[in-house]
């Protein structure tokens, strides 16, 4: 029965795989034969960033054909390419399902954010591999998050990271080094080059993770990872939440809020501690970014506030919000994508309530409104500074 899935876990490895996939994996397999030969094999394999999904097909079909088989842990930081992964394993290998270890999610496929850091999602599954690989993230946060986490977690493993190179420089050698003793390039083919870092350093010497979490006065915020503004408020956030403030000064008491690609929650916090007491009942900040989810649960201890890792407020009931507060993302990777907001347009024009609210900031530059006129009747503009713009739709 292995036979059939491990062959369907390669073929849809092969053709989902582009050309860096397939450098991590062949760099990946080479530092793997060269550790078996002398501590044996790796065991459990965490997996970083799988954006095509290719690494854990090879790597549940390389499971499957080990005895025992070891596990896959994989740590994506969007929940909806978790979800995703998650249901594609279950229809199309139901038989590697039991390898498979999602962090943020269960076994069933259930949300679990005690899970969502590397070094819960480790310690959770009680990791015992000698080797993570991935794709090298853009943020230093996030690199950072990563290395200390797993040097902290599993202090033998070797830590494999693929990127292309016009996007390298010395920086992110620097940052692994602040986790690991030796960082170094592999050989590189075509435009990409992996990264190879191992030995880590002593607890003392990694420090406990707080540098990951600058603090910001005022309001002492947190940043985990690779979350937009790290641990600081976005100008174009701040100028949300003052007008969401104002809008409330004359709204009714008992407002339901949903701040939708909450990010570390600073536009929730702000407009809490501002906005007139009992206007608010209670408000549901989400993200689709588990960064973001850590970051905002650090910052928001207010009991009115529940945040949740989900795509596109998919959770939430129709007709159950009546303000809904958007900074919604325009990058993907690197590029400009103005069509990111047009799934948070859609989810907040099904959730709003008769007769609610939509504040949405945006670059005075990015054409949103006609997207937003789209799907709402009444648009008007709130309030532009010489950067952004509040848009307000009913």
């Amino acid at each position: 029965m292995h036979t059939s899935t491990i062959q369907r876990l390669e073929e849809l490895a092969e053709t989902r795989a582009d050309a860096l996939d397939r450098l991590i994996r062949s760099d990946a397999l080479a530092h793997s034969a060269d550790r078996a030969a002398d501590h044996g094999a790796t065991g459990d394999v965490l997996i970083l960033e799988d954006h095509n999904f290719a690494q854990t097909y090879w790597a549940l079909a390389d499971a499957l054909g080990e005895e025992p088989a070891p596990r896959v842990l994989v740590r994506q930081r969007s929940y909806a390419q978790a979800r995703d992964l998650h249901a594609l394993i279950s229809n199309e290998a139901p038989d590697a399902i039991h390898l498979l270890k999602i962090a943020g999610l269960t076994a069933e496929g259930q949300r679990d954010h005690a899970t969502l850091a590397v070094s819960g999602f480790l310690r959770t599954h009680g990791f015992a591999g000698a080797l993570a690989l991935g794709r090298l993230p853009k943020s230093h946060g996030a690199l950072h998050d990563w290395a200390h986490d797993l040097t902290l977690s599993a202090p033998e493993a070797t830590l494999i990271l693929g990127g292309n190179t016009k996007h390298m420089n010395r920086t992110f050698n620097d940052t692994l080094e602040r986790s690991f003793t030796q960082v170094r390039g592999l050989r590189g083919k075509g435009k990409h080059r992996c990264l190879l870092a191992s030995g880590a350093r002593t607890a003392v010497e990694v420090g406990t993770g707080e540098d990951r979490c600058e603090a910001d006065t005022p309001g002492h915020l947190r940043g985990f990872g690779g979350v937009f503004s790290g641990a600081k408020a976005d100008r174009g956030g701040h100028l949300l939440a003052t007008a969401a403030v104002d809008y409330l000064r004359h709204a009714d008491h008992g407002q339901r809020v949903l701040d939708l690609g909450c990010g570390n929650g600073s536009v929730t916090r702000q407009v809490l501690d501002e906005a007139p007491a009992g206007v608010v009942r209670r408000v549901v900040a989400t993200d689709v970014d588990a960064d973001a989810v850590r970051s905002a649960a650090a910052n928001l201890s207010d009991p009115r506030v529940t945040v949740t890792w989900d795509a596109a407020a998919a959770d939430l009931p129709d007709s159950s919000v009546d303000l809904v507060l958007l900074n919604p993302p325009f990058h993907e990777g690197t590029r400009i994508d103005l069509t990111l907001v047009r799934p948070l347009l859609d989810a907040a024009r099904r959730v709003l309530a008769p007769g609610g609210t939509l504040l949405l900031v945006h670059n005075s530059h990015a054409r949103y409104r006609t997207q937003v006129q789209e799907r709402f009747e009444h648009v008007d503009q709130v309030t532009r500074d010489s950067t952004f713009t509040v848009l307000r739709a009913r």
